[in-house]
C-alpha cells in the first residue's frame, strides 16, 4: 500500500513539472541581454556606434536603429577646428555658427565606409544596433577621399579659369562656387592646393576672395532718365536696365534677385538678365505713394547653382565669407494725368457752363489721378459731348399741356496718347420740361437722374485707367 502512495505521488509531481513546462513553453530559450546594451564598451582600436529605434514608431525599425548607431559612430568622431581651416576663419571673426560642427558630423555619417555590424538584440518594444569602425582603416580611408575631393576642386577652380579668359562669367562663377561645395566635408581641417594646378589658388580663403572679387565686378547702368510708373495700371512695360562685369561687358544669363525698398512696389523678384546682358523689372503693382522707390537687385547664387551639386548648407557657408553686392536702382512714382475735354450744347448751340465737365473732374478727383490742362501731358483723355434734343413725346405733351419734353444725351469716351479709344459709353435717359424747347434743354441739365447715370459710366470708364 505504501509503494502504491509513493507511486501515486512520484505521478502527481512528474505531472505538475510537465505542466508547469507546459505554461513556460517547451523548447523556448530565454535571451539574455548583451553587456554592450546596459554598458558601453570600451573603444581602444575602434569607433563604436550604438543605436537603438522604438518598435511602435516604425515599421522600419531596424533601419532607424542602424542610423541612429552610425550617427552614434560619427559623434565618436573627434571633429577638431584647425587653426588653418576655413571654419575658424569664421570663428575667429566671431560670426561662427556651432551648427556648421553638426553639419559635418551629420555628413560624416552620411559618408562613413567600413563599418561593420556586431551585434543586434531586440525586445518587445525596442530594436538595438551595434556597429564598429577601425580607427585606422578609418584614417586611411579619410586620408584619400580627401585628397580625391582636395583634386576635384582644383580641377573645378582651375577650369574656372578657362572660362573667365573665355568670358564666360557665370560659368566660371559656378565652378568656384562648386568648388567650394565639393569641399564643404573637411572645411573643418587645412585645406592647401598647390598653386600650379589652381593659379594661384593656395587655399580655400584664395577662393572666397576670387569669388567675392567676382561678384563685386559686377555693375548696373543707371538711364539717362529715370523711368517712371503711375499706380494702379491694368499692366506695366517691363523696364529695362543693363548689366556689366567691370563695367564694360554685359553680363549675360545671369539670375538675380529683386526686392523692393518700400511696400508701393510689388515686383516679379526672380529674373535673369538675356543674352546681351540687358534685364527687364516686372512691375506687378503701384501704390499711389508719389515719390522715389528703389529696387534692390542682388545676384542670385542659389539659382545660379541649382542644378549643380552645391547643397544649401555650402552657400549658407559661403556666405559667411562674401558679401554679395546689392545693386540700387530708382524709379518715380508719379499720379496718373487725365486731361478732360467737355462740350455742353443745348440744341447744338455750345452753353458757356462747364457743369458736365466739373462733376467728372470731383469724380476723378483721388491720390491715384492728376487732372492737368494739357492734353499733350496727359496719360488719357476724357472727351465728354452733351447735347438736347426734342423727345419723341413732345408733340403730346404739347398739344395736352403746353409743356415741351427735351432729352439730354451724353456721348463719353476714353483715349490714350495715341487717340485710341480706349472706353466708349452714351448716357441717356435724361430729360428737361418747359413751356419752351429751350427752356427744357437747359432744364435738362439740372435733372437729378444725370449724376447717377452718368456716375455710371465713369465707373467702368475708370476701371479702364486704374485696377484696385
Amino acid at each position: 500500500m505504501n509503494k502504491q502512495i509513493k507511486y501515486l505521488i512520484l505521478i502527481i509531481f512528474v505531472c505538475q513539472q510537465l505542466v508547469a513546462q507546459k505554461q513556460k513553453g517547451v523548447g523556448e530559450v530565454e535571451v539574455k541581454i548583451p553587456n554592450w546594451v546596459s554598458s558601453r564598451p570600451p573603444g581602444g582600436l575602434k569607433y563604436i556606434g550604438i543605436g537603438v529605434a522604438d518598435k511602435s514608431r516604425s515599421s522600419d525599425f531596424q533601419m532607424d536603429a542602424k542610423k541612429n548607431a552610425l550617427y552614434d559612430l560619427a559623434s565618436e568622431i573627434k571633429v577638431d577646428i584647425s587653426t588653418n581651416s576655413v571654419l575658424y576663419s569664421v570663428s575667429s571673426n566671431n560670426s561662427y555658427d556651432q551648427n556648421f560642427n553638426s553639419l559635418i558630423k551629420l555628413s560624416n555619417s552620411d559618408n562613413i565606409e567600413g563599418y561593420t555590424l556586431v551585434d543586434t538584440y531586440e525586445n518587445d518594444k525596442q530594436y538595438w544596433a551595434y556597429y564598429e569602425l577601425d580607427k585606422s582603416e578609418y584614417e586611411k580611408s579619410k586620408a584619400l577621399k580627401k585628397q580625391n575631393i582636395i583634386s576635384k576642386a582644383s580641377n573645378l577652380i582651375n577650369a574656372s579659369f578657362s572660362d573667365e579668359k573665355n568670358k564666360n562669367f557665370s560659368a566660371c562663377l559656378k565652378k568656384r562656387i562648386q568648388a567650394f561645395g565639393v569641399l564643404n566635408p573637411y572645411l573643418n581641417e587645412e585645406i592647401v592646393f598647390n598653386p600650379s594646378q589652381t593659379n594661384g589658388v593656395n587655399n580655400v580663403i584664395d577662393l572666397t576672395n576670387l569669388i567675392q572679387n567676382q561678384l563685386q565686378s559686377i555693375s548696373i547702368v543707371q538711364p539717362s532718365i529715370m523711368p517712371v510708373v503711375k499706380p494702379y495700371q491694368p499692366n506695366y512695360v517691363p523696364i529695362n536696365f543693363r548689366i556689366n562685369i567691370n563695367s564694360v561687358v554685359g553680363l549675360n544669363d545671369f539670375p538675380f534677385k529683386l526686392d523692393s525698398d518700400d511696400d508701393f512696389l510689388k515686383l516679379e523678384e526672380q529674373v535673369s538678365t538675356n543674352s546681351a546682358g540687358d534685364l527687364q523689372i516686372k512691375i506687378m503693382h503701384v501704390e499711389p505713394q508719389f515719390q522715389l522707390s528703389s529696387i534692390t537687385l542682388s545676384p542670385d547664387i542659389e539659382r545660379l547653382t541649382a542644378n549643380d551639386s552645391v547643397g544649401k548648407a555650402s552657400i549658407t557657408l559661403l556666405k559667411q565669407f562674401i558679401q554679395t553686392p546689392s545693386l540700387k536702382v530708382q524709379i518715380s512714382i508719379v499720379p496718373i494725368s487725365v486731361f478732360i475735354s467737355s462740350k455742353e450744347s443745348n440744341f447744338g448751340k455750345q452753353l458757356s457752363s462747364n457743369m458736365i465737365g466739373q462733376f467728372v473732374q470731383q469724380k476723378f478727383n483721388g491720390a491715384e489721378i492728376k487732372i492737368v490742362d494739357n492734353a499733350k501731358i496727359a496719360d488719357y483723355i476724357i472727351e465728354l459731348d452733351a447735347n438736347t434734343s426734342t423727345d419723341i413725346s413732345d408733340d403730346i405733351l404739347q398739344k395736352s399741356y403746353n409743356l415741351n419734353l427735351t432729352q439730354l444725351t451724353i456721348n463719353v469716351d476714353l483715349k490714350n496718347t495715341k487717340g485710341e479709344v480706349l472706353y466708349k459709353s452714351m448716357v441717356s435717359d435724361i430729360y428737361g420740361y418747359a413751356n419752351s424747347t429751350d427752356k427744357a434743354g437747359i432744364n435738362a441739365y439740372s435733372d437729378s437722374k444725370l449724376k447717377a447715370k452718368l456716375g455710371e459710366s465713369l465707373f467702368f470708364l475708370k476701371r479702364k485707367m486704374v485696377i484696385y
